[in-house]
C-alpha cells in the first residue's frame, strides 16, 4: 500500500472510531433529572373501612440519599380506572383534556409542572401564568416554538442563579428588565450528546399584578421526543394565583400526604390518608406511582390493603 493509501486508511479508521464513540455517548445518555432513590410501601397502620378518612399506608425509601422536594414531586394512586393524586395541602389538578399545554399541581399544592408542545415551526404555543393554561389571545405570558421562548410584552423579568427553587420564597433584590424582544437564553446545547440542556437558573416573572418563579426542566417528553418543554412555576408575591381557585383546573385532592416539612428525606416515613373521599373499602389493591422532576421514581408498584 502506498503512502497516500495508508493516510486514507488511517483517516477512515479515525472516523469510524469517532462515529462509534459519538453513537455510544448518544445511545447511553442518561438524564440528570429524577432520583436514584427507590421506595417501599407498608400497610401495618392501615385502617381500611367504608369511611372516607382512612389511613391507607406508609412509604419510605429503601435506597438512595436524595432529599425530594415536594415542589418537584407527585404521588398518585390507581384502582381500576380511577386515578387519585395525593398532595400535602389538599388540592390537586383536574384531569385535563388533550391540548398543547398540560398543567399539573405538584405534591406541595403550590407548584405547577407545565408541559408545552412547542413542535410547530410556523406558529407559537402561547401560555398565560395567571390561569396556567394555553392562551389564544395577545395577552399571554410566554410563547414557545422549538427552542425559542419569548415573554409577552407586558412581562418584566429577573434572572437568579445559585439558589434552589424551593428555597426561593421571596422576591430577590435586583432590577427587573422590560426587554421582551429577545428570546430567553434558557439552555445550552451539548455537542457530545446533541441534546438541549436547560440552565440551572430561575426566572422571576412579573405580569403587573403577580410575581412568579419559573425554572425550566426539560426539552424532551417521556418518550424522549424533542420540542416538548417542561417547567416548574409557582406564586412568589402579589395577587394570589388565580389558577389555585379555578375549579376547572384545581380540585380537592382525594388523598393527603402526611409530612411536616417541604421535603421527603431518606430517613423518614410518610403516610397516605384518604381526604374525605372513599378510595378503598374493606379491602383493595392500589397501584402507586411517584415522580420527581417529572421523572418516574422506582419502587413498589402496588400494595394490598385489608
Amino acid at each position: 500500500m502506498n503512502r497516500w493509501g495508508k493516510v486514507i486508511l488511517a483517516i477512515a479508521c479515525v472516523m469510524i472510531i469517532g462515529t462509534g464513540y459519538w453513537y455510544h455517548l448518544v445511545s447511553s445518555y442518561e438524564s440528570e433529572l429524577g432520583t436514584e432513590n427507590t421506595f417501599v410501601l407498608f400497610d401495618d397502620e392501615s385502617t381500611v373501612s367504608n369511611g372516607t378518612n382512612d389511613s391507607l399506608f406508609a412509604m419510605e425509601f429503601d435506597r438512595g440519599s436524595d432529599q425530594l422536594e415536594w415542589a418537584f414531586t407527585t404521588i398518585s394512586l390507581t384502582q381500576g380506572d380511577n386515578v387519585y393524586d395525593c398532595t400535602l395541602g389538599g388540592l390537586t389538578s383536574v384531569q385535563q383534556q388533550s391540548g398543547k399545554v398540560q398543567t399539573k399541581l405538584n405534591a406541595d399544592g403550590q407548584t405547577f409542572t407545565v408541559s408545552v408542545d412547542a413542535t410547530s415551526e410556523s406558529s407559537f404555543t402561547k401560555f398565560t401564568l395567571g390561569n396556567m393554561t394555553e392562551s389564544t389571545t395577545s395577552d399571554f405570558s410566554l410563547r414557545f416554538s422549538k427552542t425559542d421562548i419569548f415573554l409577552g410584552e407586558q412581562m418584566s423579568w429577573l434572572l437568579v442563579e445559585d439558589i434552589d427553587f424551593q428555597q426561593l420564597n421571596e422576591v430577590p433584590t435586583g432590577n427587573f428588565s422590560n426587554d421582551t424582544s429577545s428570546r430567553l437564553e434558557w439552555y445550552e446545547y451539548d455537542l457530545s450528546t446533541h441534546r438541549v440542556e436547560p440552565h440551572d437558573q430561575i426566572y422571576i416573572l412579573d405580569d403587573g399584578s403577580t410575581i412568579y418563579k419559573l425554572q425550566f426542566l426539560n426539552y424532551y417528553n417521556k418518550d424522549d421526543e424533542s420540542r416538548h418543554i417542561t417547567f416548574l412555576v409557582s406564586w412568589l408575591s402579589g395577587e394570589s394565583n388565580a389558577a389555585i381557585s379555578d375549579p376547572n383546573l384545581v380540585q380537592t385532592s382525594p388523598c393527603i400526604i402526611i409530612d411536616d416539612d417541604l421535603t421527603w428525606s431518606p430517613s423518614e416515613s410518610i403516610k397516605i390518608h384518604e381526604n374525605g373521599f372513599q378510595i378503598c373499602q374493606i379491602n383493595c389493591q392500589l397501584q402507586v406511582a411517584v415522580t420527581y422532576e417529572n421523572t418516574e421514581v422506582k419502587g413498589a408498584k402496588s400494595i394490598d390493603l385489608d
